[in-house]
């Protein structure tokens, strides 16, 4: 039956979260699945798990589980350090029909008492140095406890492998939200695994097969998010090795790829721009044919020098033309990514072939006008997206953000042509992006505002050629207002990738005549203040 299923995930036809490392172990096997460095804490200890020992600890976490009373419908908060532990965690939570919801362990007491109120969670699994921080409602569990509880015995890991409705919701993934308070997109299994099916089906992955065991995928991505998630899963399914870092340290990445010799390398462009500082280019990276990006835009320039950094092939010891470079789309509202814009491989490495941006096969995309009308082929437009993987919703909000027939407006502008080609034009005014993580203004100024002697603020974002966008807090201050006081309450309360780092202050921020603040005019006063001074350019 399980062998049965491993060709409904080939055909897309819809494997559930909860037993899709069964049925990856009785495709893969033996098969090196993931290998962390040694000693990574875990369920299971040592470098390299196989397919069958990721099924094995996920049988057994789940018998755990469901021996503490846990199970149907329930909202789980998983909160564990960046370990694969994430993944067997939401892995066995669905197994048994609990909900997980992955949260960023480094969220504050406050952030995490609102994602609990939005997710409607009843329970946790954390490590123990982070409990302290989770709201007393949740029921906790540690992570500790938990691998404590494990059990070998035959029939505590004969848990039934079928993991239920691939349409049902299985995880809720956080996002911030445009109004002040975070949002939870629900997702199913039939979408997160959509696009996975051809990697399963088809006779090579990632595009270049796993060639007698030489495939390898290199990255340090958080699994909390939707591209770290999917790499993963990804990966998993190609029945390619992932070789992954709990964190992404630019030195160390570089002499990882130079010895493990991976031949994919997926990241954020902060990380790129972290490797090009570290000497990329004087390092032999010559064995990748693949680099991948998301999260936030890739510059161009710099994705055309990672391409000759690569090679397309190597003949003997000789590196031959440039590699692949694939910046992706998505969403956490998409279920991962929806559209890539390709810089395909060349011959030779100084050849420069034209990149294209398209949606991925499966996935509709148009372009719209205020009134939520098409607008004509080439015109820019709001970007609209419809396919297996948009969300189902937001968990306690039923039917938002969805258009009529299940169209996910983005907010972002685009131009899109036939065949789903397109063109990035601008993006969303509201969601600012931070080291590849969404930042949504209003929900960080509904907290700064709370800050003592603080009259009023914007939150907005100074271009940054590592991080994207850089938080600056545009404050009108009161009588008390103190900078240093300010940034010291807001690095108590909020999570670094999501507050500010500088201030400007001003005597009232512009606002529209409708009294929402002119982001744009905002954003301008900052780079006056900042930029004449500003040594990081």
């Amino acid at each position: 039956m399980v062998r049965a299923r491993s060709v409904d995930l080939a055909l897309g036809r819809g494997v559930h979260l909860g037993e899709l490392t069964a049925v990856l172990a009785d495709r893969y096997g033996d098969r090196p699945a993931v290998e962390e460095p040694t000693g990574t804490p875990g369920f299971d200890h040592g470098s390299t798990r196989s397919y069958r020992d990721l099924e094995d600890a996920v049988a057994r976490l789940a018998a755990a589980l469901a021996a503490r009373g846990h199970g149907a419908g329930q909202r789980v908060l998983v909160m564990v350090d960046n370990r694969i532990d994430v993944a067997l965690q939401l892995f066995a939570l669905a197994r048994i029909g609990a909900v997980p919801v992955p949260v960023n362990h480094r969220l504050t007491g406050g952030e995490l008492e609102a994602i609990t109120t939005a997710t409607g969670a009843v329970a946790a699994v954390a490590d123990a140095a982070v409990t302290e921080r989770l709201p007393r409602s949740l029921e906790v569990m540690t992570a500790e406890q938990l691998g404590a509880e494990l059990c070998a015995e035959p029939d505590r890991r004969t848990l039934a492998r079928r993991g239920g409705d691939a349409d049902a919701v299985v995880v809720l993934l956080t996002t911030s939200g445009t109004t002040g308070a975070p949002k939870a997109a629900a997702l199913t299994s039939r979408g997160l695994l959509s696009s996975l099916g051809p990697l399963v089906a088809a006779p090579v992955g990632w595009g270049w097969g796993p060639r007698a065991g030489r495939d390898r995928v290199f990255a340090a991505l958080p699994l909390t998010h939707v591209m770290g998630l999917s790499t993963l899963l990804g990966a998993l399914s190609a029945g390619v090795p992932l070789s992954r870092r709990e964190r992404f340290d630019a030195s160390e990445a570089l002499r990882t790829i130079e010895t493990e010799r991976p031949n994919v390398v997926v990241a954020v462009p902060t990380m790129y721009a972290d490797l090009e500082r570290a000497g990329a280019a004087e390092h032999d990276l010559s064995s990748v044919q693949l680099w991948v990006s998301s999260a936030d835009a890739m510059p161009t320039d710099r994705a055309r020098r990672f391409q000759r950094y690569g090679a397309v092939a190597r003949l003997g010891r000789r590196s031959v033309g440039g590699a692949a470079f694939v910046d992706v789309y998505g969403m956490v509202e998409l279920s991962g990514a929806a559209a890539v814009r390709v810089f395909p491989p060349s011959p030779v490495r100084s050849l420069t072939l034209p990149s294209f941006a398209a949606a991925l096969p499966g996935i509709e995309v148009r372009a719209v006008d205020g009134d939520g009308r098409p607008v004509p082929s080439g015109t820019i437009g709001e970007l609209q997206w419809r396919g297996p993987g948009v969300l189902e919703g937001y968990e306690g909000r039923a039917g938002e953000g969805l258009e009529r027939d299940g169209w996910f407006a983005s907010g972002d502008q685009a131009r899109v042509w036939p065949g789903g080609i397109f063109s990035f034009a601008g993006r969303s005014k509201d969601r600012l992006k931070v080291g590849g993580f969404s930042v949504f203004p209003a929900e960080v100024e509904e907290q700064l505002r709370q800050a003592p002697g603080v009259e009023d603020l914007a939150i907005v974002g100074i271009p940054d050629d590592r991080l994207g966008d850089r938080l600056v807090a545009v404050v009108v201050p009161g009588r008390s207002f103190d900078e240093g006081g300010f940034l010291a309450w807001a690095k108590e309360r909020i999570a670094g990738y999501r507050r500010p780092s500088t201030v400007v202050e001003v005597e009232q921020l512009p606002r529209g005549p409708n009294g929402k603040i002119d982001r744009a005019a905002a954003t301008e006063l900052a780079r006056g203040e900042l930029e004449p001074t500003d040594d990081r350019r």
